[in-house]
């Protein structure tokens, strides 16, 4: 994608002459099946075949992404590092809010971001990748946006003056695998601390697994949909509701709670129910904060999971109903699943304690009673709690 020959094959999928191509391709299930292959290549070139195949493959994995993914311009990695439509337009807002007129986004990739942030503002978008630049433009145009200006350079020769901006670090090795920590990236931690200096109003999209304790200041949000976490974002400068405050927020509900970390989390013996806490919240470490805000315990400090006898107004937990307690022995278990009516046993454990996919595989009945079962470590023994969600 990064050579001049594949920016000419992309340029020229998108040309007049060969829109039939990808619609052509697109109309194949098994798009690696050596006669739809041969099929296309008695019409078109075969380097022009190769790429409208993988054009394919991206927009049907940016469907899970982005609205029309049709008429974009993406390639399958592209597609996986993107932010997705729904996050992009909720970060989007957060700069609407301080009245911006420009944004400069850095390694904007394919654009996921930037199809957002050029509904409210002037963009520039900047990416070492010539391929991945020509299709962050194209899609920028595609959704609507302003036409936004474009740059094929690498940021850390830059100076960025007072622009605010945003920023998605590279987080993938040459192998594949994601870094997580900050100072690890491309461009690195340290480029990024200099960048704030400069520029302050800024947005640093990170993995949600990254380390929270060796940030620059700012505000970190913890973004999470039902699929599960999808980033953290340090926003610094006046993007920044708050130096050292932390955020979860959970889409499309747009909820949000903030407050600041490693507050103290009470304890106390499991009640009624047990209250699973939201992922968005226990990342952002503000299990303790939660406590605080809903007078409520923990049964335990380090296993996101509250109690109580009476159930509370609130967004950030998944109630259930505790129906009996042991110590974890499985022919234990199974016996008081088959004597009430067990059919499907969700389980859900930590660090290990058990392995949940053969677990709930063994303790499934045939019954019409489904349960889920929390299988944890207190302390050095393992007890079960066999729970009805509510």
């Amino acid at each position: 994608m990064s050579n001049k020959t594949d920016i000419r094959l992309w340029q020229k999928l998108s040309h007049v002459s060969c829109r039939d191509l990808p619609a052509a391709v697109s109309a194949f299930d098994d798009l690696t099946h050596p006669s739809v292959i041969t099929h296309l290549r008695k019409h078109w070139p075969p380097d022009l075949v190769a790429a409208a195949i993988t054009l394919t493959i991206a927009r049907r994995k940016a469907a899970k992404k982005f609205v029309d993914p049709e008429y974009l311009f993406v390639d399958p990695i592209g597609v996986e590092q993107a932010t997705g439509i729904e996050v992009a337009r909720y970060k989007a807002r957060r700069f609407a809010e301080i009245g911006v007129d420009r944004i400069i986004d850095l390694c904007c990739g394919i654009g996921g971001d930037a199809m957002a942030l050029a509904g409210i503002a002037d963009m520039m978008l900047i990416d070492t990748d010539p391929g991945r630049a020509w299709m962050a433009r194209h899609n920028v145009e595609t959704a609507g946006g302003r036409r936004p200006a474009v740059a094929v350079a690498d940021v850390t020769t830059l100076r960025i003056s007072d622009t605010p901006f945003h920023i998605d670090p590279e987080r993938r090795t040459v192998h594949g695998r994601r870094r997580h920590g900050f100072e690890d990236g491309r461009p690195s931690g340290a480029f990024i601390r200099s960048l704030i200096d400069q520029a302050p109003d800024g947005a640093v999209k990170l993995s949600p697994g990254v380390d929270l304790e060796n940030l620059p200041a700012g505000e970190v949000e913890i973004i999470g949909q039902r699929s599960g976490l999808v980033q953290a974002v340090l926003w610094t400068g006046r993007l920044s509701h708050d130096d050292g405050l932390r955020t979860a927020t959970r889409l499309p509900d747009e909820v949000s709670f903030s407050d600041h970390p490693d507050q103290p989390i009470p304890l106390a013996e499991p009640g009624r129910y047990l209250l699973a806490v939201d992922p968005a919240v226990e990342r952002a470490g503000l299990i303790g904060a939660l406590c605080r805000h809903l007078n409520l315990p923990a049964i335990h400090p380090f296993l996101g999971l509250l109690t109580t006898d009476t159930l509370p107004d609130t967004p950030w937990l998944t109630p259930y109903a505790c129906l009996e307690t042991m110590p974890w022995h499985e022919k234990k278990v199974r016996a008081w699943l088959r004597s009430h009516d067990g059919g499907e046993a969700i389980v859900k454990t930590r660090d290990k304690t058990v392995d949940p996919d053969i677990i709930s595989k063994r303790l499934r009945g045939m019954g019409s009673c489904a349960y889920t079962l929390f299988i944890l470590r207190m302390d050095r023994k393992v007890r079960v709690w066999i729970t009805q969600r509510i």
